[in-house]
């Protein structure tokens, strides 16, 4: 039953982090797009950049928890 979950949320943590990886090479394309005279305006473009920013930061706060947790001996 717990293994279910775990295997549930393990699933559930990929498809964000795909989706977070699809989201910024959105938003890379969307630059360009901008430098070359066009697509979105600069707001939503400094909007989209803060949600991939806070995604990421938050990818990497779960690795270094994870991290720390292995060195105090936690189990994962």
């Amino acid at each position: 039953m717990v293994c279910d979950y775990v295997v549930k949320m393990k699933t559930l943590e990929k498809i964000l982090y795909w989706l977070l990886i699809l989201f910024a090479i959105y938003i890379i394309i969307e630059i360009l797009r901008k430098l070359f005279g066009g697509s979105l305006g600069f707001e939503e473009l400094v909007i989209g950049l803060l949600i991939t920013n806070i995604g990421y930061s938050y990818y990497l706060n779960s690795k270094l928890s994870e991290h720390l947790g292995w060195h105090r001996g936690k189990d994962q």
